[in-house]
């Protein structure tokens, strides 16, 4: 899978002087930076357009150095939408009370399955949009995914295409789209009889 996914918590936009050597500015430049909580995904289940399942992510663990970090705004390829698990519940065991949470969450983040999983679950929502979708269906134009990820995201798909069963389409007549079927047994006898 190509992509992290983070929860921006706050924009900066700094005034910075860089003073260390071969600098070409000690003049402030201005430098915009996002603080975020960095999500991990769910690995433990399949997921994709194959398993015909939402990817899911989770929030790191509040004790991960890693969990809360600085980030090139340059780096953000798009938005995402997440969908809370609803059906685990929520809780405030993980993260506890912090600026991070809006006020509309009372600190409390969604739980996935309480036994086995301690953090936060959220479904990656990936047809909101033609562009979203593309995203994560691979060959969209002027989404810059290395070739790799894009022939594997290509043939997540292909495989459900192929599963997929396919409908015979009557023409009607003057139809002259020729809208094909896929061959089934019941056309093979009409074309024997003709």
């Amino acid at each position: 899978h190509p992509y992290w996914y983070a929860h921006v918590i706050r924009i900066f936009h700094l005034m910075v002087c860089d003073y260390s050597v071969g600098s070409n500015f000690g003049e402030p430049q201005r430098m915009d930076v996002l603080f975020v909580h960095w999500f991990g995904r769910d690995t433990t289940r399949a997921v994709g357009v194959s398993a015909r399942q939402l990817y899911q992510v989770r929030f790191l663990a509040n004790d991960d150095t890693e969990s809360f970090n600085f980030l090139d705004p340059n780096h953000v390829i798009q938005g995402v939408h997440l969908i809370p698990a609803f059906a685990y519940g929520h809780t405030d065991e993980y993260l506890g009370p912090s600026f991070v949470h809006s006020e509309e969450d009372s600190d409390l983040d969604w739980l996935e399955q309480p036994r086995v999983i301690m953090l936060s679950t959220k479904y990656v929502h990936r047809f909101v949009d033609w562009d979203m979708f593309m995203h994560f269906r691979g060959g969209g134009l002027g989404h810059e995914v290395p070739r790799e990820w894009d022939s594997y995201l290509q043939s997540d798909c292909q495989a459900v295409q192929e599963e997929n069963e396919t409908f015979d389409v009557e023409k009607e007549e003057g139809d002259e789209r020729g809208i094909e079927s896929n061959g089934s047994e019941e056309e093979e006898e009409e074309e024997g009889e003709e």
